[in-house]
């Protein structure tokens, strides 16, 4: 029985025998030189040592990830096996085989002492004492007339391929079973991707040019707007009255008296006709009340500035008021510059870090539950955005990485190991003179937290809302947690500053990271749009190899107080 089957694609066959060298060295047996005796059919031989590998090991470059026989071998191996894939080249896996962590192998060169390369042969070690025994295959059904008999190979390699948008897919299905089961499909398939080509190739017709608009007519007279009601004076002070020349003798005052008193009625009559009636004047009670108020006394205004009389005026009276509590200590403002994220300043506190045991969905490794205290922090508001990792890219930073283009420079920056992500803030650091790093755990928990204590910090319950997983979002879109900060719970995990250790029973309580135990892996936190509900949680925890890079991984960095 070979131990291990290794799949790989052969335009990658020297990787493959560097590998499959190796792994016999350390004592397995393997699987690998596809060479058939005359008489046998790939198919058959293939299937029949793939049912009888312990492990199944795929060998994932930029080659293999588009073989739909490397992809039919590890589906296959994953159902009567247990899968090790290892990543030769920096590559985006196959969306099925995304979830299962990949060793890093990338550039290796056959050293057995490479540390990478002996946490390898670990893995492989603890999945062949893991692996269950192997079942007998089940008798496949009788063939359809005038069609080859059905074998696993060949439902493997179509389920690999059915919800392909690429004819080349089906004509390889067709040219490996030209009378299989699913040949008919096959042609379908290919009929409708050409005739849907053909639509795509036809430019659509034109349409009619819009019948032209008709002719404007002409504008009609506007009304003469209503006079403007003049504006109201301020009242001024009465100048000083002067005393009144002495009267000439002459007839009786009366008449002039009475003349006066009609022409001030007729022009009191005529102003209210003119002005417009105006929704702030005083109703008809209260003119009536004011009518029959009786006049006010007359008196002479001392000489008082204008500036006294409008304060005068506008000041209100003096009232017993509560004196106001001191406001609460705000933390320092987060700097601006150029090229830097947008920051969120933080105020520091203690809270409890780790899950309960009653949590649903805790694992051993998020506890004891321990109060910490932490420092005030700057943290960026979102994930480093891929706009703002070529900037240091194009700079001659950030260890030269250009990881996949997103739909748009907003998106965050994926595909990015703890290593890169180091290189970064080591980058942003020189070029502004501040001090930026990756966040601690326990930072990092806190901020996730945004001040509450239950298994999201929007409660017990998983939200879809507020952590959508579907697809990743730009790295601003996501709802802001209490602290003001978004995607901290979702999207793509976050690479921590901390070395991983099993538990928090030795970890410090004043928010510094972990710099003991397994510093090759490091922790990530806050679970990604492949994760599960329960890795979302604010207290979940991983740990991964510093030169992981996974389109599920990216970061966000803190700005440490010198």
């Amino acid at each position: 029985m070979a131990d291990i089957f290794l799949s790989y694609s052969r335009a990658d066959r020297p990787k493959a025998q560097m590998v499959a060298e190796a792994l016999i060295a350390e004592g397995f047996s393997v699987w690998w030189d596809k060479v058939l005796r005359a008489g046998q059919t790939y198919d058959e031989v293939t299937e029949g040592m793939l049912r009888d590998a312990d492990v199944v090991v795929v060998l994932w470059s930029a080659v293999s990830v588009k073989s739909k026989w490397v992809r039919a071998e590890a589906t296959l191996g994953q159902r009567t096996s247990v899968l090790v894939p290892a990543m030769m080249e920096n590559v985006d896996r196959p969306i099925m085989f995304e979830l299962t962590q990949s060793a890093d192998l990338v550039g290796w060169e056959g050293d057995r002492s490479d540390p990478r390369w002996t946490e390898f042969v670990q893995d492989i070690r603890r999945a062949a004492e893991h692996a269950a025994p192997a079942t007998p295959p089940v008798a496949p059904p009788p063939p359809a007339p005038g069609q080859a008999a059905d074998n696993t190979m060949e439902l493997t390699f179509w389920s690999s391929v059915n919800d392909s948008d690429d004819k080349a897919d089906f004509e390889a299905y067709l040219k490996r079973y030209p009378d299989g089961h699913y040949s008919d499909l096959a042609r379908n398939r290919i009929a409708a991707l050409t005739r849907a080509e053909a639509r795509a190739a036809t430019p659509p017709p034109v349409p009619p040019p819009p019948p032209p608009a008709p002719a404007p007519s002409p504008p009609k007279a506007a009304a003469p707007p209503p006079p403007k009601p003049a504006p109201a004076r301020a009242p001024s002070a009465p100048a000083k009255s002067a005393a009144p020349p002495p009267a000439k003798k002459s007839g009786s005052s009366v008449p002039v008296m009475i003349g006066g008193l009609v022409a001030i009625v007729l022009a009191g009559w005529g102003v209210s006709q003119i002005l417009p009636n105006r929704e702030d004047e005083a109703g008809p009670a209260e003119v009536a009340e004011a009518a029959a108020a009786p006049p006010a006394p007359t008196v002479a205004a001392p000489d008082i500035p204008a500036v006294e009389i409008a304060a005068a005026e506008t000041a209100l009276p003096e009232t017993e008021t509560p004196a106001a509590a001191p406001p609460e200590p705000e933390p320092p403002p987060a700097p601006v510059c150029e090229i830097c994220p947008a920051m969120v300043a933080l105020p520091g506190g203690t809270f409890q870090m780790g899950s309960p045991v009653t949590e649903s969905g805790r694992e051993p490794i998020e506890g004891p539950v321990r109060e910490v205290t932490v420092k005030p922090f700057a943290i960026s508001k979102a994930e480093i955005t891929y706009a703002e990792w070529i900037t240091c890219v194009d700079a001659g930073g950030c260890n030269g990485h250009r990881p996949g283009a997103p739909a748009n420079d907003a998106m965050p920056a994926a595909a990015i190991s703890w290593r890169d992500a180091a290189a970064y803030t080591k980058w942003l650091s020189a070029e502004t003179g501040q001090t930026y790093r990756l966040p601690t755990e326990a930072e990092w928990e806190y901020a996730a937290r945004g001040g509450t204590s239950t298994a999201y910090w929007w409660g017990d319950k998983f939200d879809a809302a507020s952590a959508p997983r579907d697809k990743v979002r730009e790295a601003g879109s996501l709802p802001e947690n209490p602290f003001g900060l978004q995607g901290m719970l979702g999207n793509v995990s976050e690479w921590t500053q901390d070395c991983y250790v099993n538990g928090y029973t030795d970890a410090p309580t004043d928010g510094s990271a972990v710099t003991s135990g397994d510093c090759s892996r490091r922790v990530v936190r806050g679970g990604s749009v492949k994760s599960s509900p329960a890795a979302h949680r604010a207290a979940n925890r991983a740990r991964l190899p510093v030169a992981t890079r996974d389109r599920q991984y990216g970061f966000r960095i803190v700005l440490s107080e010198d």
